[in-house]
């Protein structure tokens, strides 16, 4: 019930729910010591993860939870804080002992991770182990799928899963509850909550003390049995079997079915039901003169036992159908609690209620009547009245002073630049990532969170609780968001893309009185106004990214709470506006290397009870990280583009089954597609193979079921395959490099996901615009890009590896150096080399799964193979006689009027080759930081190509006016062609204005930018 509770609250879905203080919420159930079995021995959630989809979100979600999931409970028990060695994907143990190694789970579902347990695990390396191997977790699984009910299992040896300190000789099984996805009736199984119980605890407290012994044998259909004696509220285990020895009371046993371990065995599976002999002893028989008396004793017991079981059943009912009642009330407390401080809220809450009664409409007026006497005294006081300024609110200002005050601002360093390549999706799930994680810590440390403008954090200390040691508790917090934030932004590189890492935060903190208060209005708000959290936007402002600013004041705050060692001087003067210079510090993180509080320091009694001493001492953030090792850095891409190009190759099979088509070809098809490909894929051949009107599909987005998406999980585990062996082809050049392929890829992403018609769903984003006449006119109106998934697979595949195998050099240089290549392509070296390269390695065997999704008959074989040389050959602009080509087409298209088939075909094949030209320099048409990091990558690969003898001029020469005429001659006039396609909405406007924005800040700056790149890689 907890967990379906909180995924409701937080609008979670499973299996990606994490339940917070997991610890706590078990403690009292837990086993406290191994002579104690009054409560489980181990609690443990365990998500059932459905198939690979599922799978891949779910790896995604516990990289960014689970280790600091358990980090937290770590800390909660005492331990040591510990993340070990964290395993990002569900794995299984291969070998015994020290012969042991782990891979990854099986491409079969369904998987059933470890996630949360208590007693905490002493490092996060075993969350993700997939429990699936334990043969009686998959059956509970099947059971509960079929019944909704919990299962007991059979009685197992669980020593290897039990800690030392809880290994017991007792009998022990595993109950297995399932966690249900929602509280509806054909809500599936979303998880499992599991506990190992000592049958100890069944028998333990039942019996009031000095009740005489009694013998209890449990069996079960499993044919295992073991004996307890019960003497009053102690229960002995006696051992394995019937060890019951009064042989003259046999005939006076009672059975008891335990109907709550006695599952509907619907699916034959072998479960086993449990029962229960009581017998008496001579001891009973000396203390009662008759069977009755046992009889009674026997009811008691049987009382006893099925009473606990028939409250808790009713209290889980009671609870489900309060919290269906409560689920809505639930949503709407929490959006009001996230605006306001609970004594605002109250108070704002007594107002609406007074409002309603009589004479309390105007609080002057309330105020006048209490002040009569000082009226009568001092002569006529008069107050402004509605009548006097009609805007004049009646209703009292909920506001209130403060005099100690901490204000923390934390603005995103590099989000503009970051944001200009994304998705608004992708920001909103940075932001909501970042920000989720600060509003953890400011709970954690009582710090209210007051309000995002922007990318722009504030929070303060101090209100609406006053402390003392605002300051402190405000510096610590601070350092808390540091730290954080660095962890986030490098998990989330492997779900947003390369660059999500380098971002930064700028914090600022200044103390001083504020006043704060809810300003009524159309959408009210709970704000902050003042000179203090002007201040401390000053301070924000005019810091350095990953350090914490703060003013002189919240200096001296510290130093008088006795952390003045926690500060250090900035050794320049700070201008702020309206301030003028001012002095300002750093709050300078250190290793207290003790768990001991630093003297002087004034901590909250509430916060001292929930957070560990070791917590107090300010720590020192982690520093950037150093450059990972290319391996590593390649896999976060190649997951990055797998999440690009599956969701079209998920389309393309969903199309297929609209159409009535088998989503795979036939063997025999198959055999001769692959002759088909081998032919047309002959080496050399591209360039003879580009189209000037390639054919799109006729069949409209509309008929797409997405429901029909589905691929095996062998298709994406090639897919994933492929993308890895084709980075290591790539060459470690500083621009021609698999890094920058990927960023094409995904620019060319974001301008199909923008592909718009002013009217319908577009299939890919979801956004609606208004109406149009029917499915026909955006396919027009969109030249068949909105209709095609296999097109727009293709384009991001060949954005993927279009610059395989490239060897730093420009073509010209290639003709030179390598012969061979020049004598097997005449033209285009590079280009025809990469889609060779890609061509030869996707027809290998290893990817028969894959290609036959992408194709499953000839027509759509020669299709992607035509988008693939297209694309990849437009990128070749430097080739006068192919640059002609496309100009020509380009004309041809967009000065043709006609409406039909063929030419909407030829406007889609030349706005196809500009989507790929546009991807590969999309920098300069993105945020200036964006476009200087490319432009000196590009700098550093022509430099290294100089230095060792393989071009002939320094790139220092002419670079400054290079670039000039790159923008005038191609990239500006690139963003006017798709402009006036008129295909990509708003993108267009955004790739324009970037662009000229860069082109006027490199004619300002760029020989500046040239000077410095030529010291740092010519000198």
């Amino acid at each position: 019930l907890i967990f379906i509770s909180y995924a409701v609250k937080t609008d979670s879905t499973f299996p990606m729910v994490t339940i917070p203080d997991f610890e706590r919420r078990v403690d009292a159930l837990k086993t406290k010591d191994k002579h104690d079995t009054s409560g489980p021995i181990s609690v443990t959630f365990l998500p059932v993860v459905r198939d690979m989809n599922e799978r891949i979100l779910y790896e995604q979600y516990a990289f960014l939870n689970a280790p600091e999931a358990n980090k937290e409970s770590q800390i909660v028990t005492g331990m040591e804080p510990n993340t070990g060695e964290y395993v990002p994907f569900i794995f299984q143990f291969v070998g015994e002992g020290d012969n042991s190694t782990i891979l990854p789970s099986g491409p079969d579902g369904p998987w059933i991770p470890l996630y949360q347990t208590s007693p905490t695990l002493p490092s996060a390396f075993f969350i993700n182990w997939d429990t699936a191997v334990y043969p009686w977790n998959m059956r509970d699984l099947m059971v509960m799928d079929e019944t909704k009910s919990a299962v007991m299992t059979e009685i197992f040896d669980l020593t290897s899963l039990l800690s030392e300190e809880d290994q017991t000789n007792h009998p022990t099984s595993v109950f297995n509850e399932p966690i249900m996805t929602n509280f509806s009736t054909n809500a599936k199984v979303g998880g499992m909550l599991q506990a190992i119980l000592s049958w100890d605890i069944f028998f333990k407290n039942l019996l009031p003390d000095g009740t005489p012994s009694v013998y209890a044998v449990v069996r079960n259909t499993c044919n295992q049995s073991f004996t307890y004696e019960i003497i009053g509220s102690e229960a002995f285990y006696l051992g394995e079997g019937n060890l019951y020895r009064f042989s003259d009371h046999v005939d006076l046993k009672k059975t008891i079915i335990l109907e709550a371990f006695h599952p509907k065995d619907e699916l034959n599976l072998d479960l086993c039901a449990y029962s229960v002999d009581l017998y008496p002893t001579n001891s009973m028989e000396e203390s009662y003169q008759t069977n009755a008396r046992f009889l009674i004793a026997g009811i008691i017991l049987l009382t006893f036992f099925f009473t606990t079981i028939t409250i808790a059943v009713y209290d889980l009912t009671v609870k489900r159908r309060q919290e269906k009642v409560m689920q809505s009330h639930t949503k709407t407390e929490r959006i009001i609690d996230s605006f306001f401080p609970s004594q605002f809220r109250e108070r704002l809450f007594e107002e609406d209620s007074d409002s309603k009664g009589e004479g309390n409409g105007d609080w002057r007026a309330n105020k006048a009547n209490v002040e009569i006497k000082n009226i009568n005294s001092t002569g006529k006081q008069d107050l402004p009245t509605h009548e006097d300024i009609p805007e004049l609110s009646m209703k009292k200002p909920v506001a209130e002073y403060y005099d100690s005050t901490t204000i923390m601002m934390a603005d995103i360093h590099g989000f503009t630049a970051w944001s200009s390549v994304r998705e608004p999706s992708q920001v909103f799930m940075l932001l909501e990532t970042i920000y989720g994680a600060f509003d953890t810590l400011a709970q954690r440390r009582h710090v209210f969170k007051v309000e995002t403008v922007g990318d722009c954090y504030v929070a303060v200390a101090g209100l609406p609780t006053p402390r003392k040691d605002h300051a402190c508790v405000m510096a610590r917090y601070a350092h808390d968001c540091l730290t954080k934030m660095s962890q986030v932004v490098h998990k989330l590189e492997v779900v947003l893309g390369p660059g999500t890492s380098t971002l930064g935060i700028r914090i600022g903190l200044h103390s001083g009185p504020t006043i704060a208060g809810v300003l009524r209005g159309e959408k009210a708000r709970f704000q902050l106004f003042g000179d203090t959290i002007n201040t401390a936007s000053r301070i924000e402002t005019t810091g350095t990214p990953n350090r914490i600013h703060i003013s002189h004041t919240t200096a001296d705050e510290l130093t008088k709470a006795g952390k003045r060692h926690w500060v250090t001087q900035r050794e320049d003067l700070v201008f702020a506006k309206g301030k003028g210079e001012i002095q300002t510090y750093w709050l300078q993180a250190h290793h207290s290397g003790s768990t001991a509080r630093t003297p002087g320091s004034l901590e909250h009694p509430e916060q001292t009870e929930k957070v560990p001493l070791t917590e107090y001492s300010i720590e020192k953030a982690d520093p950037p990280r150093s450059q990972a090792s290319r391996v590593a850095e390649t896999a976060g891409l190649v997951k990055f583009s797998v999440s690009l190009l599956l969701p079209h190759l998920e389309q393309i099979t969903a199309l297929r089954v609209a159409q009535g088509s088998s989503p795979t070809p036939s063997v025999d098809s198959s055999s001769k597609l692959t002759e088909v490909a081998s032919i047309i894929g002959q080496p050399g051949g591209a360039l003879d193979q580009i189209k000037d009107i390639i054919d799109l599909p006729q069949v409209l987005a509309a008929k797409i079921n997405s429901a029909d998406a589905v691929l095996s999980n062998n298709v994406k585990e090639q897919l994933r395959s492929y993308l890895s062996q084709i980075s290591l082809i790539y060459r470690a050049n500083s621009f021609h490099n698999f890094e920058h392929a990927v960023s094409v890829a995904q620019s060319a992403s974001k301008l199909l996901s923008r592909i718009v018609a002013p009217g319908v769903v577009n299939i890919l984003t979801g956004e609606k615009q208004h109406d149009l006449k029917g499915d026909q006119e955006l396919h027009d109106h969109t030249l068949g890009l909105a209709s095609a998934p296999l097109t727009q697979f293709a384009i991001i595949f060949s954005a993927l590896i279009h610059d395989v195998d490239h060897r730093g050099v420009p073509n010209d240089q290639l003709e030179t150096e390598e012969p061979s290549l020049a004598l097997l392509y005449s033209q285009s070296i590079a280009e025809q080399n990469s889609i060779d390269i890609a061509w030869r390695l996707l027809m290998d065997d290893q990817f028969k799964e894959l290609r036959s999704s992408i194709y499953s008959n000839e027509e759509e074989l020669r299709h992607f193979r035509s988008i693939l040389v297209n694309s990849t050959m437009a990128t070749d602009i430097f080739e006068k006689s192919l640059a002609k080509a496309r100009k020509n087409r380009w004309d041809a298209a967009f000065a043709e009027q006609s409406p039909g088939v063929e030419s909407r075909n030829r406007k889609a094949t030349i706005v196809i080759e500009h989507i790929i030209q546009a991807s590969d320099v999309a920098h300069c048409m993105q945020h200036w930081h964006i476009y200087k990091k490319w432009n000196e990558k590009l700098f550093a690969e022509r430099a290294e190509a100089f230095r060792k003898g393989r071009a002939d001029q320094n790139p220092t020469e002419g670079w400054y006016e290079g670039e000039l005429w790159f923008f005038d001659n191609y990239v500006i006039p690139l963003a006017n062609k798709l402009e006036s396609c008129g295909v990509f909405g708003v993108s267009c406007v955004e790739f324009m204005s970037y662009a000229k924005q860069n082109r006027v800040e490199w004619e300002k700056t760029g020989k500046v930018v040239v000077s410095e790149l030529s010291k740092k890689y010519c000198s």
